[in-house]
């Protein structure tokens, strides 16, 4: 079988076709969200500057991290599958959250800026609009049904669930959603209390116990419905021992007070 010589492409048909391939690349990149170097911004920021305990906002405040990755989150376009659109608006929300507070560092709580506000009031470009904290949470994340949003999202607080490792990403949300919450819930963010019959919890499940209360579980003897689901929720990321406490009764719920001191790496 014969096969035909390999003639070279003229110089501008070579051109053509390579600002034909980076057009695509530049589209496709645009189509999933920020670049990919902007969104290293992020993931550098989150393994140089946040640790177990908290962030080096001095150390944020002063290298400036994230300004590529939020220049990128200005002009991205939302993604539209579930899983893609839910990493996206959370890895949106904490970036935005650290740089705001050490673009004001130092301040002790993040309460201290806009009239205790900053939700509400800080307008911020995300996907071409404009747009606040309180709406990414309250009006994109919270309505996508899921409760373990609520342990991914961080207030720059320490009463908050941790800041994650790393970003969220669409293909392993679900595993990174499951190590969040767990390590939230195992992490103080609710401790049955057997001494005095208590199920102390973060103040998260009282403001959002409706989220937490459409995750399915059965009935805890002496809990009302809504007290149960919440329970429930806890008991599936509690420890094998303390869930089946849990799942068993006789307690009552408690909310423990709020810190909103900010989340200073110690």
């Amino acid at each position: 079988m014969h096969t035909l010589p390999t003639l070279p492409l003229p110089s501008p048909v070579r051109a053509g076709l390579r600002a034909i391939a980076l057009l695509c690349l530049w589209t496709m990149g645009l189509a999933a969200g920020p670049a990919r170097a902007e969104e290293d911004g992020w993931a550098r920021t989150l393994r140089e500057h946040r640790t177990s305990t908290g962030v080096r906002y001095p150390a944020v405040a002063a290298a400036k991290p994230l300004d590529a990755y939020l220049a990128s989150l200005a002009t991205a376009v939302e993604p539209t599958e579930p899983a893609a659109k839910m990493a996206f608006w959370i890895n949106a929300y904490n970036a935005l959250t650290v740089d705001l507070v050490a673009d004001n560092w130092p301040l002790g709580s993040i309460r201290d800026l806009d009239g205790g506000q900053p939700w509400k009031r800080r307008s911020f470009v995300v996907a071409g609009r404009s747009i606040t904290l309180d709406h990414i949470e309250h009006q994109i994340l919270r309505p996508m049904g899921d409760p373990r949003v609520h342990a991914a999202l961080n207030c720059a607080s320490r009463g908050c669930p941790p800041l994650a490792a790393a970003p969220f990403t669409a293909a392993g949300l679900n595993a990174e959603l499951e190590a969040v919450t767990q390590a939230w819930i195992r992490g103080g963010g609710a401790r049955l209390n057997r001494t005095t019959k208590q199920l102390e919890l973060s103040a998260i499940f009282d403001w959002f116990g409706e989220d937490f209360a459409r995750s399915p579980a059965p009935p805890v003897p002496g809990l009302t419905p809504k007290a149960s689901a919440i329970a429930g929720f806890v008991a599936r990321y509690s420890a094998p021992e303390e869930a089946a406490a849990l799942r068993a009764g006789g307690y009552a719920l408690r909310t423990l007070p709020y810190d909103w001191s900010v989340n200073l790496a110690r």
